[in-house]
């Protein structure tokens, strides 16, 4: 009886000693998967933002070289009413969510609109940004477009292949071209019958016509497509950062800030909802 009552005390020390070994196994577990995405950021006192610095007028370079637009202004807003400094990193548009990816920066803010494929591996703040997709082409073929599914077996030319307007021209069926010269190459082509239409925002496209300065080209207006909910974007998983950063945007946007940013950068209010109903979906 002895005796096995001193395996019984043996056997029972061993479980409580495991017992207690999984628990600090599970808090440690635990430690490692806490979320200290905005702890780092307002501890190091710094928002790190990756843009390109020439997508105007949401990103680019003024006349006195400085860094400038609708979303950099926007998030130097939200960097100020979060106690923190900001921190530019300038880099090719395709670079920007890799660069995110792979944390070497904290916020994506170049025009992100939000899909289901970006969603598998970022999380995006509130929308700040509705807007959809048109095209600029020469102003004797206006007629000639009248739908974004006239874009069907057109030469159009785009900024990025990895865009948005590079998928919808895809998927609408258009002889897509991108294009690594800027817009004044793209403009220049389309001027000269090299390419059909030019595909990108419609407010971007109608700022960068007003800049261009040339009536043969035109915005078409009855092309549609790929309603947009833009936000700035964070890694997935960097909920507290997001949330900080969402709250913030939230503010601007109910105090009128997003509104006046928008009337000054891009020429309308793109701080609420648009129509969507004539609005071919990125689907094509």
């Amino acid at each position: 009886m002895k005796l096995f009552n001193k395996f019984f005390l043996v056997g029972l020390s061993t479980v409580l000693l495991t017992a207690c070994g999984n628990d600090e196994s599970e808090q440690e577990n635990s430690d490692d998967n806490e979320d200290t995405s905005w702890t780092d950021v307002e501890s190091s006192g710094s928002l790190v933002v990756g843009t390109s610095g020439t997508y105007a007028p949401i990103t680019y370079i003024d006349e006195n070289n400085e860094l400038t637009g609708f979303e950099v202004e926007l998030v130097k807003e939200v960097a100020d009413r979060l106690g923190l400094d900001i921190e530019f990193s300038t880099m090719d548009f395709d670079g920007i969510l890799p660069a995110l990816r792979n944390g070497q920066i904290d916020v994506a803010a170049h025009d992100f609109a939000i899909t289901e494929e970006r969603l598998e591996t970022f999380d995006f703040a509130e929308p700040h940004k509705y807007s959809y997709g048109s095209a600029v082409v020469l102003e004797e073929n206006e007629d000639q477009f009248t739908s974004a599914h006239d874009l069907e077996g057109v030469d159009v030319a785009l900024g990025s292949l990895t865009s948005n307007y590079a998928i919808f021209s895809d998927n609408i069926g258009a002889n897509g071209t991108a294009y690594d010269g800027g817009t004044e190459a793209i403009l220049r082509d389309v001027l000269n019958g090299n390419q059909s239409a030019y595909l990108n925002d419609y407010l971007v496209l109608r700022r960068t016509l007003e800049e261009f300065g040339d009536d043969r080209l035109v915005l078409a207006e009855d092309v549609k497509y790929h309603a947009t909910e833009s936000a700035l974007a964070v890694l997935k998983g960097n909920e507290a950062l997001q949330e900080q950063i969402s709250n913030t945007i939230i503010e601007l946007v109910e105090e009128g800030v997003v509104s006046e940013l928008s009337l000054e950068y891009l020429g309308e209010d793109v701080s609420q909802p648009t129509d969507n109903s004539e609005i071919v979906s990125l689907e094509g």
